[in-house]
């Protein structure tokens, strides 16, 4: 079942990358879409250059996972924006500030997919459910599960902790990232 859900939704991510018709995140069609500008920068510089993820890009640095976006695969991350780091408190800092980044590795990690995915993407896959959800592993080893509800993609993490689309996707090289509102892991 987890198999089949995969794969319908990396089918329809597929079919909606070939296709031209504009829609919204929750898959409606109007006319426009929100769109990442293509840049020769990496994903990382992109997102040093970009207000509100200031905290993810440098967790990219520290861990030395910002070297992983300077080949040729293609990746999506479901970033954080600073917001989510600072409703963290206390948990979020140490982890930020530790001198082992093991664990900001991990957490990361659990906020990659495999592959280049818009958030039109993910949002026509979930479209194509036939349970309005689609699951995709991460590089940590996690699944994350996506869903869309008037018209806001949400995601959650098998923690139960979630976030939500938020703003226009950072793109740099091959890679794409998504601004979410949340930290899809318990600290």
């Amino acid at each position: 079942m987890r198999k089949e859900r995969l794969v319908i939704g990396l089918l329809a991510c597929c079919l909606a990358a070939c296709s031209a018709q504009d829609s919204t995140p929750d898959g409606s069609d109007k006319g426009t879409t929100t769109t990442a500008a293509t840049t020769i920068e990496t994903l990382p510089q992109a997102l040093d250059n970009t207000a509100g993820l200031q905290t993810v890009a440098e967790a990219l640095k520290e861990t030395g996972i910002e070297g992983v976006f300077r080949e040729k695969a293609a990746y999506t991350l479901i970033a954080p924006e600073d917001d989510a780091f600072a409703r963290l408190g206390d948990p979020a800092k140490a982890l930020t500030e530790a001198d082992d980044h093991a664990a900001l590795a991990a957490l990361i990690k659990d906020h990659m997919l495999t592959g280049y995915m818009t958030p039109q993407d993910i949002a026509a896959a979930i479209k194509a459910s036939k349970d309005g959800k689609v699951e995709i592993p991460t590089l940590g080893g996690g699944t994350l599960t996506f869903t869309a509800a008037g018209g806001t993609v949400s995601v959650a993490a098998e923690d139960g902790t979630q976030a939500s689309f938020d703003g226009n996707p950072v793109t740099g090289g091959s890679s794409i990232a998504i601004p979410v509102t949340g930290v899809l892991k318990k600290l």
